[in-house]
């Protein structure tokens, strides 16, 4: 089961959280707006009655949903085989903590911006650091972008291109990949 959050804003043509929402039209994953928590418990009640294997992702304030849902379900002991986070922001933490129950992730964030001037919060600085509640049981690696290869300053909303071709770990591999 894969399920993705798009950040704030449209999803429509030419945005960028567009790109995500198609995912849900080529059958590639369940992708949604940021949910408030009360619609979170509603998708664990899906999820807990699902066997197979979790990979969660998010963009933006959607990387944030994405970790709550974690912390949901780690409480709920459904393990979580891949989390995916693309320039996550966060509003008043500095760290992200990532749950127990991630069994392998990966981050990819940039510092330089953002070409939309009315966001807020640690928008565009990149969240300064990853920590896993069980390093030694979470494998999670993180990417900083600082160049894209046409060498334009990545920006924020540059990420979502960049994590489906670029990135060390690219997202739609790990969607196409999964069981």
């Amino acid at each position: 089961m894969k399920i993705g959050f798009y950040g704030l804003g449209p999803a429509s043509f030419p945005y960028v959280n567009y790109s995500l929402a198609r995912l849900n039209e080529i059958q590639l994953a369940t992708v949604f707006p940021p949910l408030s928590s009360l619609r979170l418990y509603s998708i664990c009640c899906l999820i807990e009655k699902k066997t197979e294997p979790l990979i969660l992702f998010g963009y933006s304030r959607g990387a944030i949903t994405a970790l709550k849902l974690c912390k949901i379900l780690s409480h709920r002991q459904k393990t979580i085989q891949f989390l995916y986070l693309i320039d996550p922001i966060s509003y008043y933490r500095q760290r992200i903590w990532i749950p127990e129950n991630v069994e392998q992730g990966f981050a990819c964030f940039q510092r330089n911006g953002a070409r939309t001037p009315f966001l807020f919060g640690q928008f565009g600085k990149g969240v300064r650091e990853y920590l896993c509640k069980n390093p030694l049981k979470v494998r999670f690696e993180t990417e900083q972008v600082r160049v894209l290869k046409n060498a334009q300053p990545a920006m924020h909303e540059d990420m979502v291109h960049y994590c489906f071709f670029e990135a060390k770990i690219t997202l739609l591999s790990i969607l196409r990949t999964a069981v």
